[in-house]
């Protein structure tokens, strides 16, 4: 084992395992039914049955003998020869097998199909183990205290307890692996989905973070309590009552090591619940974590509905002028790439001093062009001495709003003076039809095209007949079918002429109405 090979691993290795896999499964399956051989026919039929919903790999099978014997040769399965119904020498001759699996080629196996199931697993936050875990600690707190003759009971909680939190935990270490790996997609396919998905994975944190809220106080005060009931000193007579015997090691070893293994799932469960001066208790952390998950579930969810119902994509516009860059770059346009990364970021270069030439020179000294690549930009004696100077004035007034508030006021009391005056021109001419009205000054034609939209949004009545108040109060406004052979209307505006049907209308003024 040290320094080599262990031998009843190695078909993991082997380019065939997947068929000595299948010889496994079979020959497990058969121990889980209670049996205790297979021939060697009947392990092939099992694997060809096995295998028969897979047209391809049932093609590719290997002589079942050949796997048979590589996994006896390597201690996986044990063999005897099969004397049952052999009545010729040539039947005895073709060495036909009773095939088993070795106490280590089972557990080899078994830990196998666990880890694939485990691989295959979500894992789950189960809530409904917390209030387990709670009932079962605290009838271990009672059978402590109660004396020697509850130890069963005590016992018997222990191990509920512990399986219980063992389960617990197994399953959120996979549930937090699995949500991981949700999350930390970098792009995410189907929006549609991710959302269904985030409503499922919200709903069903925030109910496991409220009873893991709500439990873990109550379940570290009773461990507090088992433990100041002796439960660690008493663990040796608990692990006394059903300690079984190991081969090679005394009854004390044996239960010595039971109590190792208790105080370890002990010292776990502690861990969840039972906060240290160095560290924090694993139930606020997953806390943490939960809380985590479902900002960033709500983070990304906003940023779906952002690339949904934005008009422009800002996916779209990178990689666009992704594109543009790498053209630049294929072509060597440095001059081009500089001036879009200029345009798109906003990222000028700073700019230098620059100077004109002398004519005789030809050039001007540029401010883009760099210190290292251009010539010194010539600087008066003046401006290196004393530098830029301000003169600086007095300070400006302030000025005084009052007049422009009179001046607003006096415009305002105009303008409602003008509007006043138009109603009361309009209302004055009461009940007219719209092709008499003639042309109308800028006041009256606003006032009349308002009054007209809002006659119109509303419903007639039966005999024809609108009324509707404008929003001031002031005016009531009637508009009516026009008794008159004529079908269409024409009414003067400052911009042109509005040409309409021919309508009664009536304007009543109100003078309550406030403006």
């Amino acid at each position: 084992m040290f320094g080599g090979r262990m031998k009843v691993v190695a078909y993991l290795n082997h380019d065939k395992a997947l068929f000595y896999r299948v010889v496994l499964d079979v020959l497990l399956d058969e121990e889980s039914r209670l049996g205790i051989h297979l021939s060697t026919k009947e392990v092939a039929q099992r694997v060809r049955e096995a295998l028969s919903v897979e047209p391809e790999l049932l093609a590719q099978l290997p002589s079942v003998d050949a796997l048979l014997e590589d996994l006896y040769r390597w201690g996986n399965v044990d063999r005897i020869h099969n004397t049952r119904r052999i009545t010729t020498p040539e039947e005895y001759l073709q060495r036909d097998f009773l095939y088993q699996l070795t106490s280590a080629g089972a557990r080899v196996h078994r830990e196998m199909t666990r880890i694939d199931q485990d691989m295959a697993d979500a894992g789950a936050l189960q809530s409904s183990m917390l209030p387990e875990i709670l009932t079962s600690l605290a009838t271990l707190v009672r059978a402590l205290r109660s004396g020697e003759e509850d130890l069963e009971a005590a016992l018997g909680a222990f191990r509920t307890t512990t399986n219980g939190f063992a389960r617990l935990s197994e399953d959120a270490k996979l549930f937090v692996q699995s949500l991981n790996g949700s999350l930390a997609s970098e792009e995410i396919r189907d929006p549609e989905t991710f959302i269904a998905y985030k409503n499922v994975v919200v709903r069903y944190l925030r109910s496991f973070t409220v009873v893991l809220h709500q439990n873990s106080p109550l379940i570290a005060k009773l461990i507090t309590q088992a433990e100041r009931a002796r439960l660690l000193s008493r663990l040796p007579e608990l692990a006394a009552l059903e300690t079984a015997p190991v081969l090679g090691l005394s009854h004390e070893e044996a239960v010595d090591r039971e109590v190792e293994r208790m105080r370890e799932r002990w010292n776990g469960l502690r861990r969840w619940f039972v906060p240290a001066t160095e560290r924090s208790p694993v139930a606020e952390l997953l806390l943490d974590r939960a809380s985590d998950a479902i900002n960033f579930i709500i983070l990304t969810v906003g940023h779906i509905n952002d690339q949904r119902f934005r008009r422009a994509s800002r996916t779209a516009d990178l990689v666009a002028l992704a594109g543009w860059f790498d053209r630049f770059d294929r072509e060597g346009s440095v001059r081009e790439s500089t001036a879009l990364w200029r345009t798109a970021f906003g990222n000028y270069s700073a700019r230098h001093l620059g100077h004109p030439a002398a004519p005789e020179a030809g050039t001007d000294l540029q401010p883009e062009i760099s210190w290292w690549h251009s010539d010194p930009a010539p600087v008066s004696a003046e401006l290196r001495a004393r530098g830029p100077r301000a003169e600086t004035g007095p300070l400006p007034r302030i000025r005084n709003p009052r007049r422009a508030k009179s001046l607003l006021a006096a415009r305002q009391q105009q303008e409602h003076a003008t509007v006043e005056a138009a109603e009361r021109s309009l209302a004055a001419r009461g009940p007219i039809r719209l092709s008499e009205l003639g042309q109308l000054n800028s006041s009256e034609a606003e006032i009349f095209l308002a009054c007209l939209s809002l006659a119109l949004s509303v419903r007639q009545s039966t005999g024809g007949i609108r009324r509707a108040r404008t929003p001031d109060g002031r005016l009531l406004v009637t508009l009516g079918i026009a008794p008159t052979e004529r079908t269409g209307a024409g009414v003067g505006l400052r911009g042109g002429r509005l040409s309409t049907k021919d309508f009664q209308l009536t304007l009543s003024l109100n003078g309550r109405g406030r403006r």
